[in-house]
């Protein structure tokens, strides 16, 4: 398994435990939008694109989990993949 995707496991997995948590939800929220206004010289353009969209991709997923249309797996068997 690449670097990238146990790093995009490890992300989705620290949001899915703050789904619950408003709070947390909109500390997230200005995280990633300090992280889209940072230097381009902290990461590439390229980079920060990748990071946003599998950010995206993952909460488009969660909603898709919650709708009922997508089924989860559990943290642990992601945890076992490491």
């Amino acid at each position: 398994m690449s670097n990238s995707i146990t790093l995009q496991q490890s992300v989705l997995a620290d949001v899915v435990e703050m789904m619950g948590d408003n709070n947390a939800m909109k500390s997230l929220r200005k995280f990633l939008d300090d992280l889209k206004g940072r230097d381009s010289d902290v990461m590439t353009e390229k980079e920060r694109q990748e990071v946003l969209n599998d950010i995206r991709e993952g909460l488009r997923e969660m909603k898709l989990v919650k709708q009922g249309k997508l089924k989860s797996r559990p943290i642990a068997e992601l945890f076992n993949e490491l």
